[in-house]
């Protein structure tokens, strides 16, 4: 039985080369083969020749399965639904750079629960050790259906920035009833609001009024004018589907 898989973890980064370390690191150490980290970095980052750094560092100690790439600056919800969209994998991983990975092969292990439980569709995600699972089914530190995103044209919708992505996420994978959490996979979620991290330029940037305020009544606008239609078109696909086989 091979532990190969066909995931594409996708990272956003900014500002924070010394934390993106970390996050490598531990993904270099718990990831199976096949899956394949990518994080995209803006081309206006002042600290981009530090990344720069830390990308020849990773390659001069032979680990391979990992790209940087420099573009133009975007949201996070832009970064997921691109790579997500083009890429051939079948499951995705959407991250961000103060995530830690602890269990060893946590991909495979959340990709299993997803094809039992969900014959391939819907999310499967982690312990973040900071999400309260009994109040904010959010998830974080997840592996996300390809089939999903193909059927739906995106992973997140376009027009969320960050605020949003994981109410939306949440929302969608619970009207098809493929929401799953296992505590028995842990990918910890570094974050100010648990003390695990100083509260930075990003994190105020995210957390402003004016974010907050725009993430939420994107939110709002995709549950009252697509909700319903997404819910549709992934349970005919997955009706379709079983009736296939």
């Amino acid at each position: 039985m091979t532990d190969e898989v066909s995931v594409l973890t996708i990272c956003p980064s900014r500002g924070r080369p010394d934390t993106i370390v970390d996050m490598i690191q531990s993904f270099k150490e718990t990831a199976c083969p096949g899956n394949y980290l990518v994080v995209y970095l803006n081309e206006d980052d002042p600290k981009l020749l530090e990344y720069e750094k830390v990308c020849r560092e990773f390659k001069r100690q032979g680990f391979r399965s990992f790209q940087f790439d420099v573009g133009p600056r975007k949201f996070i919800a832009e970064v997921y639904n691109e790579y997500s969209w083009k890429s051939q994998a079948q499951y995705f991983a959407p991250v961000n750079d103060d995530h830690y990975f602890h269990t060893f092969h946590w991909d495979k292990k959340l990709i299993d629960i997803l094809e039992q439980k969900g014959q391939g569709w819907g999310i499967a995600m982690a312990d973040d050790l900071l999400s309260d699972w009994s109040k904010y089914q959010h998830p974080s530190g997840c592996i996300v259906s390809g089939k999903m995103v193909q059927e739906l044209g995106y992973m997140v919708y376009p027009k969320i920035h960050h605020i949003g992505v994981d109410v939306m996420l949440m929302k969608i994978c619970q009207g098809v009833n493929r929401l799953f959490m296992t505590r028995d996979v842990v990918i910890e979620h570094r974050h100010w609001i648990n003390g695990r991290r100083n509260i930075d330029d990003n994190y105020k940037w995210v957390y402003s009024d004016a974010e907050q305020s725009y993430g939420n009544a994107m939110v709002k606008e995709y549950l009252f004018q697509h909700y319903e239609n997404d819910v549709k078109k992934l349970l005919n696909a997955i009706v379709k589907e079983q009736n296939i086989k």
